[in-house]
């Protein structure tokens, strides 16, 4: 078996972290997004019909869009939790990586 070139391997270092700062950035797109179209669904504003809550509100499908952005917003939660705990156990070995870790975990 061939051993990697040290480009190659940079290569894939870098794609990777790109890839993690990338879906990191749609993670962190996903809450905001989720929680500030969710809040704006529920403003009352001038519309052609009420919402099903009885009021005239921005969108004419205010309860329910309102809960499907929340479960976005919940699901983009989810992702970077475990976003965060799969980076603790890729550099928990590290010896790099260990005095920074210990210094998080101890405040």
């Amino acid at each position: 078996m061939k051993r990697k070139s040290l480009a190659v391997k940079v290569v894939l270092k870098g794609l990777k972290s790109t890839f993690i700062v990338i879906y990191l950035t749609l993670i962190v797109g996903l809450i905001a997004g989720g929680l500030s179209a969710g809040i704006l669904t529920m403003i009352p504003d001038e519309a052609s019909k009420p919402c099903y809550l009885g009021y005239y509100a921005h969108c004419s499908f205010t309860p329910y869009s309102t809960l499907i952005l929340f479960a976005m917003a919940i699901i983009g939660t989810i992702l970077l939790i475990k976003l965060v705990k799969y980076f603790k156990h890729q550099y928990k070995n590290s010896p790099k990586a260990k005095p920074i870790l210990q210094a998080l975990m101890n405040k």
